[in-house]
């Protein structure tokens, strides 16, 4: 058999697995499930906010018949969305049920159709869990060095919610470790413990929540190495300046007299050692100057 064709051959049953795992597990209604319930939660919203505009205008005949449709429309949405929870919580609860009560049915949906499939999810580390839903914060922080998400879809826990905003951080990482464990329990059909594990959380949070806030200091910039900003007086600005030109004036001068006068060793050298150093660190840089 040629290369190539194995290759190919292999190539396709690998797209067949991947495809089958995809599309033949459970977990794949749940995700088309809470992707339409954050749809509808969006279109209920829009459609409630407009409903309530209408209502203030009073609208009458063929308005008021319009209005009592679209009222009808979003009780239809509204019991569409209390089905569909309902759907998710069943699934949630045989498909992982360790996860799901720690988690919540729809936070855990919502984290399954951020890892996109069960495997995903259950083979992520706790840091990963913590962060999904957040992926826009996290890549501004890893391309523009803006500050770390702490937490994605797990920022709506109800153990989370009741935390200050400095130790949410903290308790969310906690949450996520359970988490991480609850899934691999589920995968690999370990034991229900869930209720005994979300207990622990809650003596773990209140143990976060009674720990005293730690004061921050404002950064304040080291003053080593540090000019000093000040402002200069008339007169120094002055002197400053004069002593300049006199620099000026004197590199001028050395460089006519080299020009003029011949190189003997007998002559003396009258000049400070100074004043020859300035002189030639002048002489450097115009020759560095004709090079570029």
């Amino acid at each position: 058999m040629n290369q190539r064709e194995f290759l190919r051959k292999q190539m396709l049953k690998k797209t067949r697995e991947q495809i089958e795992e995809k599309f033949a597990g459970k977990e794949i209604h749940i995700i088309k499930a809470i992707n339409l319930l954050t749809d509808l939660e969006s279109i209920n919203n829009l459609m409630t906010e407009n409903l309530n505009e209408w209502k203030l205008r009073q609208p009458t005949g063929e308005a008021e018949k319009e209005f009592l449709n679209l009222e009808k429309n979003v009780k239809n949405i509204n019991e569409q969305k209390e089905k569909l929870i309902e759907f998710i919580e069943k699934e949630m609860s045989t498909e992982f049920p360790n996860f799901s009560t720690i988690a919540t049915p729809i936070i855990g949906a919502k984290l399954l159709a951020s890892a996109g499939s069960k495997k995903k999810l259950c083979f992520a580390p706790a840091s990963t869990i913590q962060v999904l839903g957040a992926e826009k914060a996290l890549f501004n922080h890893i391309k523009h060095k803006t500050r770390c998400p702490k937490h994605g879809h797990i920022f709506n826990h109800p153990l989370l919610q009741r935390l200050p905003k400095q130790k949410r951080g903290k308790a969310a990482r906690v949450i996520a470790g359970k988490l991480s464990i609850a899934l691999k329990q589920d995968y690999f059909g370990g034991e229900n413990n869930s209720k005994m594990v979300f207990k622990e959380l809650e003596k773990i949070i209140e143990k976060i929540s009674n720990e005293p806030e730690k004061i921050k200091k404002p950064n304040q910039p080291s003053q080593k190495n540090k000019p000093e900003h000040r402002t200069f007086t008339p007169e120094e600005r002055r002197a400053f300046f004069e002593k300049q030109n006199k620099e000026k004036t004197f590199y001028k001068n050395n460089k006519t007299t080299n020009q003029t006068t011949p190189q003997n060793s007998n002559n003396k050298k009258t000049t400070n050692k100074k004043d020859f150093k300035k002189f030639n660190k002048f002489k450097k840089f115009k020759k560095f100057k004709k090079r570029n």
